[in-house]
């Protein structure tokens, strides 16, 4: 049965021009092709058909709008007949445009529309629909260059006593901007460092280091830790456990007392603490460099708009106080105020409150608290409820409020809060009830004793003023503040080329080189990991035994796994322990003169190994196992071993680290190399190798006399159906545990994304003041780079530099090159609060109709309204991905990651230290901006005994893939059936990596928290594993080997010929140009590594 045309659609008809014949064959048109025709317009039609605009009423445009219903015109019906298929409406709109006055289109919501209404009440309106934003963007450039003609202007200025005329939505834009202001009036700042000293002085009582020189992530690691104690709590662990956990908050937070007894007010407290300490920090403003912020800087921190009021308006205090003199008056906005007052509750009033002038920095920037939220968050059992209950107090009179203020200790003055109060039907009580949380029912407030006003909803209060006074006895003194309005300008170090000022070899404490002798490599590779034997030979020519360090530098995803070290006859194993207990056996082992060595992972891929009393004249073999990943680039596995230390470690030279020779000769390697599927080919292109292989199996060696430059060695491996999944399952030999390894790579059709490349490229450039000094100029050249990348892969590209809000421009593409590296060059660190949200929202507005739109996002992610900014991402994630670039030493990673997590995309961190992988780091987000993705990536663990334990593996949160990504999945499970091998270490490495740099939840409280719990199991997973951690060290302790006497020192062949690669002697090497080995099944393989 063939289906019909219209079939499930309904059509509203309304035309005008066409003739009473066309409108019946119309109708009958739609009918005999499925259609229905409605004569009211509602929720059930799907189209609405007619030939002008005008023949729709106001009513009717409500309707389209309200159901978002497309409409089209007559030709819409006859092509579609014509076609034999529905086509699609966009291409079929009816052009409309017209202006009614008062009486005409009914006014939307003020989200949507602001209008202006003249003196007569008259206005007019004109609406422009169109089709695609791109449409949308010129309509507004045309309608914008009407008005200028017409002699309009655009006013940024609002006088304050027409305020209260303005729209709710107007009055935010208006505070908004007040916020951002550029400059302060000098009695304004004298307030704010007023308030800001009094807060800062009531924390140094109690911390035993200045807040200056604390850290947002300390505070959010702080708050963290206190809510794994609240929930120890909860579960009544024991006193040993609760102060153990408080004991790592003081490490954190250091105070002069420290308080173990866990109680749920002592947790309250700290809680309130930690964020007063989060206001003072004031991340989205301050240069965290700068000990003493500007005015300017911490007026912004308080998020709300405050004017002096001089003159006659500072009457607004009524009062018959005979003691008490006002002195100064601030008008106060709040925007979250203005949006949530509910002033529909009627009998508002202004009403006063006071408090301690330390408070007065929370109540700006966050407004007045209800007790009970600390109740119902906390369960803290309020001592100080008022007579009426957990709620917020204001009195009528200001006799009785100023019993709640006290002269503050800088200037002697007091501060008093003048508000509007929604009291709404107010309940009258002459007596006192402390257990009230809410209003009676049916009532808004409660009025009691005392001229006493309370209310139960923070959304009820909105506030006005702040008045500063004083009474009759209180010591006023002068207060002169140094007011810094401008921040001071930070030097910018010239960048160094630090490899050109490397010390080569194993250095002592003096910076004197001990000769490395012999270096060969012993590995094996299965699929896409690694394990890898490295043997380094050192010798001691000095005459006094030495104490000695150098750097064993891996990549980010590898682990140390083991750690052998032979001296004169001494066979030294490394074993894993706990930091501190590593560090006092290898200091006392030095104090009586014997051989120790300790491995210490300093960064995720520099691992510092000290070598203690190596005596005179004297070769030592180090002998280092560590597993690791391989990437994925050109097609073929890559496995890379480098052959120098970092640059960035040549800092702490001589203190911590040395460096691989940098022209080495005495190098071999040899490799085996299983895959799951066929080997098509091996090469380097740092090396000549010697290969001999079957269908799924080789081995590869280094030809005689190879040397290792600072290049260091790569190899890469062709394989054939390297897009199919598969899993890799080992036992391991020393438990019932089993790890797994599940290897993703997805497939796409194509290379290049046609979407992105005919989209849009927005690069954003955070210049929030906390991305001053040496940090923005990194910003800044990983902008210029990227922008020089970009236009290989994308047409539109433009560059958004952002704050508390960024440069309105209609025009998204800059064509200029040379215009868009200035407008770069040219940004400064100064545009307030880091506010992404805003430019995501002005973005996801206008939207590319037919395209994609990329957003590289460069910051140090300390961003505003974190829950807005990842709402907005993960509702446009179908037309807008942001990729995000981290840099600064304090940079918020969680926080990059989560964005890249929820906007379909993908998260780097650009380290300072490590600038030469930059060009990789950003050649990889640009090749995935223009490339296919998957996001949303998820795993189903399919388990068949209800009893079984709880599934860990690594990531917890997967993050886009895109093409040549690559997923590796490591996990702990049981009962599986022995597929094949992989090495059992790397699930455990994978826990730790995800521990270090991943997402353990979404709200950053919550993964500090879970890092908490999870640091005894990095811990134990560690030691059980021999994987070097943040935690833990290898230290060695001497065993004695039989086979070696005191005076023959090792040999280093017959210790290479202990881990040799065995293959059959069927198979000859041969070099990697030539024709390849037989076919699987000629001659058996076995490999085996020591």
């Amino acid at each position: 049965m063939t289906v019909k045309i219209f079939a499930n659609c309904v059509f509203f008809v309304k035309v005008k021009k066409l003739s009473v014949l066309e409108k019946s064959r119309l109708n009958g048109c739609i009918k005999e092709n499925g259609g229905q025709i409605k004569f009211v317009l509602n929720h059930e039609c799907t189209h609405v058909v007619t030939d002008d605009a005008t023949a729709l009423s106001s009513i009717h445009l409500k309707a389209v709008k309200k159901y978002q219903l497309p409409i089209v015109g007559a030709d819409f019906i006859w092509n579609s007949v014509k076609e034999r298929r529905l086509l699609q409406a966009d291409d079929y709109e009816a052009q409309q445009s017209w202006r009614e006055n008062s009486h005409g289109l009914e006014s939307s919501s003020e989200d949507e529309l602001l209008s202006e209404h003249s003196s007569e009440g008259r206005f007019k309106k004109r609406f422009i629909p169109a089709r695609t934003s791109e449409e949308a963007r010129i309509v507004y450039e045309l309608c914008t260059a009407n008005l200028k003609n017409e002699n309009y202007q655009f006013k940024e200025d609002f006088p304050h006593e027409v305020e209260y005329l303005a729209s709710e939505k107007l009055q935010e834009v208006l505070i908004a901007e007040a916020t951002n202001s550029s400059s302060l009036p000098e009695t304004v700042s004298k307030f704010v460092e007023l308030i800001w000293i009094e807060a800062l002085g009531h924390l140094a009582p109690l911390l035993a280091k200045p807040v200056t020189e604390l850290s947002l992530n300390d505070v959010s690691r702080a708050e963290g830790i206190l809510l794994r104690a609240r929930k120890a709590l909860d579960l009544l662990e024991s006193p040993k456990e609760k102060m153990e956990i408080m004991s790592e908050f003081y490490k954190i937070i250091p105070h002069k007392i420290m308080d173990y007894d866990v109680t749920r007010k002592l947790l309250s407290t700290k809680h309130s603490l930690c964020q007063l300490i989060r206001d003072m920090l004031n991340v989205h403003e301050t240069n965290m460099s700068i000990p003493n912020p500007p005015s300017l800087s911490k007026y912004r921190a308080l998020r709300c708009r405050i004017c002096p009021v001089f003159g006659e308006d500072q009457t607004i205090v009524k009062t018959n106080h005979h003691s008490l003199k006002v002195l100064e008056v601030y008008r106060v906005g709040r925007m979250t105020e203005v949006a949530a007052f509910e002033s529909h509750l009627g009998n508002v009033q202004t009403l006063y409150h006071a408090s301690s002038v330390h408070n007065f920095v929370g109540i700006l920037s966050r407004g007045l608290l209800l007790p009970k939220i600390v109740v119902e968050e906390h369960g803290v059992e309020r001592t100080d409820c008022g007579h009426l209950g957990s709620g917020i107090y204001f009195s009528d009179s200001v006799s009785a409020c100023i019993n709640y203020s006290w002269p503050n200790r800088t200037d002697g003055t007091r501060l008093l809060l003048i508000c509007d109060v929604a009291l709404g039907k107010c309940f009258e009580t002459g007596h006192m009830d402390s257990s009230l949380t809410a209003a009676p029912p049916g009532y808004d407030s409660v009025h009691g004793l005392d001229d006493e006003f309370v209310v139960y909803r923070a959304s009820q209060v909105k506030i006005k003023y702040v008045v500063k006074f004083s009474l009759a006895g209180d010591k006023v003194k002068e207060f002169h503040p140094e007011i810094q309005d401008v921040p001071p300008s930070v030097e910018h170090q010239p960048h160094k080329n630090l490899l050109n000022n490397v010390t080569a070899g194993l250095l002592d404490r003096s910076g004197n080189p001990i000769p490395l002798k012999g270096l060969h490599i012993k590995g094996r590779i299965v699929d896409f990991v690694a394990e890898v034997v490295v043997f380094q030979v050192y010798e001691n020519q000095s005459d006094s035994p030495i104490e000695a360090k150098y750097v064993f530098p891996l990549d980010d995803t590898a682990a140390v796994c083991g750690f052998e070290a032979f001296i004169k006859g001494k066979h030294i194993i490394g074993k894993v322990k706990e930091k501190e207990k590593a560090h006092r056996e290898y200091r006392e082992a030095i104090s009586q003169g014997h051989g120790a060595y300790l491995m210490d992972q300093d960064a995720p891929d520099i691992f510092t190994v000290s070598v203690g009393n190596l005596p005179p004249s004297t070769k030592v073999l180090i002998k280092i196992t560590y597993i690791t990943e391989l990437s994925y680039e050109n097609e073929c596995l890559a496995f890379h071993l480098p052959a120098a230390v970092a640059p960035w470690q040549q800092d702490k030279a001589l203190n911590e680290n040395t460096q691989v020779r940098a022209f080495f000769h005495g190098f071999s390697l040899e490799m085996s190399v299983e895959m799951p599927f066929e080997i098509k080919n091996i090469s380097s292109w740092t090396h000549q190798l010697e290969i001999k292989k079957t269908d799924c199996k080789a081995v590869v060696r280094t030809v005689d006399n190879s040397f290792l430059d600072t290049s260091g060695f790569a190899m890469e491996i062709l394989i054939g159906d390297v897009h199919l999944p598969r899993m890799w399952v080992e036992k391991h030999p020393g438990n019932e545990t089993e790890a797994c390894m599940l290897v993703f790579q997805p497939e796409f059709e194509s290379a290049l994304d046609p979407r992105s490349t005919s989209g849009e490229t927005v690069i954003c450039l955070d210049c929030s003041n906390s991305m001053g000094g040496s940090t923005f100029q990194q910003a800044k050249q990983i902008a210029l780079y990227a922008l020089e990348l970009c236009t290989f892969t994308s047409r539109n590209i433009s560059v958004i530099k952002f704050g508390t809000k960024f440069p309105f421009d209609p025009k998204p593409h800059m064509a200029d090159l040379a215009a868009l590296k200035n407008f770069i060059i040219s940004a400064t660190a100064s545009m307030g609060n880091s506010d992404i949200w805003k430019v995501l929202h002005y973005l996801s507005l206008l939207y590319p109709s037919k395209s994609r739109r990329n957003i590289l996002l460069i910051s140090d992610g300390h961003i505003q309204n974190e829950g807005t900014t990842l709402q907005i991402l993960k509702k446009n994630t179908h037309h807008t991905r942001i990729f995000t670039c981290g840099v600064g030493p304090a940079a918020n990673r969680h926080m990059l990651r989560s964005l890249a997590q929820y906007g379909a995309g993908a998260f780097e961190y650009f380290d300072a230290k490590s600038k030469y992988n930059w060009e990789r780091k950003m050649k990889s987000q640009t090749s995935r901006m223009s490339s296919l993705g998957c996001n949303a990536i998820s795993i189903k663990w399919q388990q068949f005994d209800f009893d079984a334990p709880e599934l860990m593996y690594a990531p917890a949160q997967i993050q886009s893939l895109f093409n040549h990504d690559r997923l590796l999945i490591y996990g702990f499970i049981s009962h599986c059936t022995q597929v094949n091998k992989c090495c059992t270490n790397l699930p455990a490495r994978a826990f730790i990596r995800d521990y270090e740099q991943g997402i353990l939840d979404e709200d950053e409280t919550e993964h500090e928290m879970k890092k908490q719990l999870l640091k005894s199991q990095i811990i134990e997973l560690s030691l059980k594993n021999s994987i070097v951690t943040q935690f833990t060290s290898f230290v060695a302790i001497e065993k004695r080997v039989r086979v070696f006497t005191e005076v023959l020192c090792i040999s280093l062949i017959d210790l290479i010929l202990i881990t040799e690669i065995i293959i059959t002697e069927h198979q000859k090497y041969r070099r990697c140009w030539e024709e390849d080995a037989p076919k699987d099944g000629l001659y058996p393989f076995t490999t085996s590594v020591m």
